[in-house]
């Protein structure tokens, strides 16, 4: 089941399908506790059919991966978010929330990879414009004010999501280069074990600034492919001083695991 849920689409279009059910399931329980309907009388309503069909493409989604379904689920958030600013009023929560949903998934699907800022001018300009609709019919008396309160709002929303993006994006750029740097090293490392292969020379251990006691680990290590409890148990010393030894030797030697130390040192204690 992990590697079935492996995509953005397929996540959302779980995550929406539960919670929409269990949206149709209480306003069906609703209308038959406190108004009551039968319960296909109450499954027969008008609205429980519009949420039924505006959950659709999320349902599909989770078994179907294709670029229309993510279309849809863009187009299905910024409805919502049209109809709950008209429905609900300017001032509510749910309808910049809708939309700012809409703009991540349409940056997540790779949406605003052309004309990223018009677009998402484009989406600000709908707020607004809905935002004022909604402010004439629900007669604020506020007028601009409305519309650009709840851009306000929706740039902040947007802005702190950008923050925490860029951050991630930074962290990502930078285990990249860390993951290039160890495969460099790998490659100096592998090309340094086949020459001492070659030639069946010893590592200078003491050119690398490893010391005596590291020295000790190393050659229970090499010599018996212990674990650590073994080295410990070898040596007299803790399974914690061991840890310790092995992270100092790795960071000397500049390798990232026990195997590597292994392959340079195996000529150190052949006699």
């Amino acid at each position: 089941m992990k590697g079935f849920f492996n995509t953005v689409q397929k996540r959302v279009g779980l995550l929406i399908s539960i919670i929409g059910l269990a949206v149709i399931l209480s306003n069906i329980l609703h209308v038959v506790h406190n108004m009551g309907y039968e319960v296909l009388q109450a499954m027969n309503r008008p609205t429980v059919w519009l949420l039924f069909v505006t959950l659709l493409p999320f349902f599909i989604s989770v078994f179907v991966e294709c670029k229309v379904l993510k279309i849809l689920q863009v187009v299905v958030f910024f409805f919502t978010g049209v109809v709950n600013l008209l429905g609900g009023g300017y001032e509510e929560f749910y309808g910049p929330a809708m939309f700012l949903a809409g703009w991540l998934l349409m940056r997540q699907y790779g949406f605003l990879e052309r004309y990223p800022r018009a677009k998402t001018i484009s989406v600000m300009a709908l707020i607004v414009i809905i935002s004022q609709i909604s402010a004439i019919m629900h007669q604020t008396g506020e007028g601009v004010y409305a519309g650009f309160s709840t851009l306000a709002f929706f740039l902040f929303l947007i802005i702190l999501i950008l923050i925490i993006w860029w951050d991630m994006l930074a962290q990502q750029q930078l285990l990249k280069e860390e993951n290039l740097d160890l495969k460099m090293n790998y490659g100096k490392l592998s090309e340094k074990i086949e020459e001492l292969e070659e030639k069946q020379e010893s590592y200078d251990l003491k050119a690398a600034g490893i010391t005596p006691a590291q020295r000790r680990v190393i050659e229970v290590l090499t010599v018996y492919k212990a674990s650590n409890r073994e080295i410990a148990e070898r040596l007299n010393i803790s399974e914690s001083t061991v840890k310790l030894h092995l992270y100092n030797i790795y960071n000397k030697l500049g390798v990232d695991n026990r195997f590597t130390v292994i392959d340079l040192c195996k000529y150190n204690f052949m006699e």
